[in-house]
């Protein structure tokens, strides 16, 4: 699955072209009755993934061709929301394509997505909150066919190493800020100053944007606008200060990794909150690390964290309408579905899938299984990317404290509200 590691920004390609193109060329009933497929081709849209991903995709295909005798031909992008809105607007999308939850707010403000009937897609066997993500008012437009959230990662090694038990990390930020500082003392005493620090953050919205939304605050608002200066906004974001102020708390690019999961798995740091996506990194690379896994911390007398999730969804221009039904029913259908997230490591979106997948059965990575109920879904609007490229921008004035958090978010405000306005 794509991680939030790997989101691309959303680029500037003829916004309005893409509109007319798939208004102009969308047929919802081509081919819709159609019930033999043999000898039909269809275009498979996705990027690249790891190769436990790229080798269960090639055996969901091989299954589907012998299923139903069609050809799947697949598009690989590298460069995937630039590349796909060239497509679009040449007429040349595939017939069916992943779809980001981040993403597809922007695709459906353009049609490009044609709507799926939610009786045969049978949408009622999905977790209710993915396949809002993929709706646009009462029409569904893309089926989730997996998803990710966040959980705190603990070194185990290291809390031995410095004798304080696990269990013992509070579970709130509020009491995480108080308990950091002793437990970074006894980190620099074992260690050496500095030399493997408390906790790694990620300094992006995508991180950081359920905090930024406690009680009902809106850091981006209705209209998709930046609302990052608002002062509910701003004292919600005041916890992630709080917690860099205790020395204890770093990003993993000041300590001289390029991710969470690699600090991590080098010993540099001894918590994170990361997705799923590292729990098999870090058991085939650093299999030598020994981790628990638990929920994610509450604030403000909340559970939250972030939801990240991909759908398959139809082009509103594709004359193979029946056969992209059959692959999208077949990749999020219950087998389909068990030998993706079987093979993946990824979190079904199937609640009949999460009870029989081989996930309902590891207790770590059910911690991330049940933070579907809690978690927020990474979307709000079309410029979702820009706010949060602004957000990034001003951020690290923020952490050395150059400027107030304050006044960092409405010269964000300011910066993405200028990038919109640019790009319209």
């Amino acid at each position: 699955m794509k991680t939030w590691k790997n989101i691309l920004s959303v680029g500037l390609l003829a916004f309005a072209s893409i509109s007319l193109v798939a208004c102009g060329n969308g047929n919802k009933t081509d081919g819709k009755d159609e019930t033999d497929f043999k000898g039909k081709t269809l275009t498979v849209g996705v990027w690249g993934g790891n190769e436990s991903e790229e080798k269960t995709l090639k055996s969901l295909i091989k299954d589907f061709e012998e299923e139903t005798g069609a050809e799947i031909s697949l598009k690989t992008y590298t460069d995937y929301n630039t590349q796909i809105q060239t497509d679009l607007i040449g007429k040349t999308a595939p017939d069916v394509f992943y779809v980001d939850s981040s993403y597809f707010p922007f695709l459906a403000s353009k049609k490009a997505l044609a709507p799926l009937d939610k009786k045969e897609f049978e949408a009622d066997k999905y977790y209710e909150n993915l396949t809002k993500a993929f709706s646009d008012g009462d029409e569904l437009f893309a089926i989730p066919k997996d998803f990710s959230t966040l959980a705190l990662y603990k070194n185990t090694g290291i809390f031995e190493e410095v004798g304080v038990d696990p269990e013992s990390v509070p579970t709130s930020y509020e009491e995480l800020v108080k308990w950091l500082p002793d437990f970074q003392k006894k980190l620099d005493a074992k260690y050496g100053d500095g030399k493997v620090k408390a906790m790694s953050y990620t300094a992006e919205l995508s991180r950081s944007y359920h905090l930024a939304a406690r009680d009902d605050a809106q850091p981006i608002d209705d209209k998709g606008m930046p609302n990052l200066s608002d002062s509910k906004v701003v004292d919600n974001l005041s916890i992630l200060k709080d917690l860099i102020d205790t020395k204890a708390v770093v990003t993993p690019q000041e300590i001289g990794a390029g991710w969470n999961g690699e600090a991590f798995g080098t010993g540099k740091i001894a918590m994170m909150d990361e997705g799923n996506w590292v729990y098999q990194t870090l058991k085939d690379e650093f299999s030598d690390i020994k981790f628990s896994i638990s929920p994610m911390e509450t604030y403000k007398g909340s559970e939250g964290g972030m939801m990240f999730s991909v759908g398959w969804g139809k082009y509103a221009g594709t004359k193979n309408s029946a056969l992209a039904n059959a692959w999208i029913k077949y990749a999020t259908g219950e087998k389909g579905m068990t030998t993706w997230v079987d093979g993946t490591g990824t979190l079904p979106t199937r609640e009949d899938v999460a009870g029989t997948a081989k996930i309902s059965k590891n207790t770590e990575l059910e911690v991330h299984l049940k933070a579907v109920d809690y978690s927020t879904v990474w979307q709000k609007g079309t410029s979702l990317t820009t706010i949060n490229n602004a957000y990034m921008n001003y951020w690290p004035d923020v952490a050395s404290g150059k400027t107030t958090l304050d006044e960092a978010m409405k010269k964000a405000d300011k910066q993405a509200q200028e990038d919109i306005k640019k790009a319209e």
